[in-house]
């Protein structure tokens, strides 16, 4: 992800670490591996460290969690987009072996604390270390829609609960954090 509009670097300490919002994928098939939403990099625990430079280096996120991939693109998208479909997609130019495609992750959302030599943009941040802080899950007493649907985000959080137990990060919803950050 390149951000635009670089303004300066600074350095940055952990205790003092910045905010940063982002995104992962993670495959529908029961992994707990997050990956990082363009590219095929496998986060850690902690991240770092990673060379930073103006642009296209270290781990970006957004400053501002309006600016960031909207989180109800997965709640709202479920069947218009299939993002969420538990069936192998079937390639037809593959001699009709069955291959995974991009369709096939579940994309999450959170935030992040991020220090080290830090590249400051407009929109958000490059910065030489990082670590999950906080995963959003879907609020339960707001689902709506087919049973189907419902159980799906049951399963979703689920999911969230055990990424986040393997990432040592907290959870919270998407719909208590925009009310708290009202």
């Amino acid at each position: 992800m390149c951000l635009p509009d670089f303004i300066e670097f600074k350095q940055i300490d952990e205790s003092n670490s910045l905010i940063g919002y982002r995104n992962w994928r993670n495959l529908v098939e029961n992994s707990l591996i997050l990956k990082s939403e363009n590219q095929n990099y496998e986060w850690n625990k902690l991240e770092g460290p990673h060379e930073v430079k103006p642009e296209n280096s270290g781990i970006y996120s957004y400053n501002n969690y309006n600016n960031y991939y909207n989180y109800y693109y997965n709640y709202n998208n479920y069947y218009y987009d299939h993002n969420y479909n538990y069936n192998n997609y079937y390639d037809h130019n593959h001699d009709h072996n069955n291959y995974y495609n991009y369709n096939n992750n579940i994309y999450l959302n959170g935030i992040i604390n991020q220090w080290g030599k830090v590249a400051i943009h407009k929109l958000g941040y490059r910065s030489e270390y990082a670590k999950i802080n906080t995963l959003f899950s879907i609020r339960e007493l707001d689902m709506k829609g087919p049973k189907e649907f419902q159980n799906w985000i049951k399963i979703f959080n689920e999911r969230i609960n055990q990424i986040a137990e393997k990432y040592e990060c907290k959870i919270i919803s998407w719909q208590d954090f925009k009310e708290l950050n009202k």
